[in-house]
């Protein structure tokens, strides 16, 4: 059964996900692409931008399926926190999104390093 301790519990977790996410994004930017802590800040505040209105876009067509406020279901009513499946569901989208850009950005390196060993053996 859902509850407030779980709703609230995982509401933390994704937060904890998407710091994660874009941590290991500064890492992949510095370390394996070489940018420079300008540039990558920079680079990385567009990617928290573009990441941030891409997920507004796609909760706004996900919200009539997970805004507690258009659904009814009456044993969650009487909780407290029963509008934090809402944001539960935002900060889910964000941290996949996080995600996606990361692998993304880490599969870009691996390529990137492949292709300058390959020059220089």
């Amino acid at each position: 059964m859902i509850n407030e301790a779980t709703l609230i519990i995982s509401l933390l977790i994704l937060f904890f996900l998407i710091f994660v996410s874009v941590g290991y994004l500064f890492f992949i930017f510095i370390e394996r692409l070489e940018m420079t802590g300008k540039k990558s800040t920079l680079y990385i505040s567009a990617q928290v931008l573009g990441s941030v209105l891409l997920t507004f876009i796609i909760y706004h067509f996900l919200s009539p399926y997970v805004d507690p406020s258009g659904l009814y279901i009456e044993n969650l009513r009487n909780y407290s926190f029963y509008y934090v499946l809402g944001w539960n569901a935002f900060f889910a989208i964000m941290a996949a999104i996080f995600f996606i850009n990361a692998i993304c950005h880490h599969i870009y390196a691996r390529k990137k390093e492949r292709d300058w060993e390959s020059q220089h053996t």
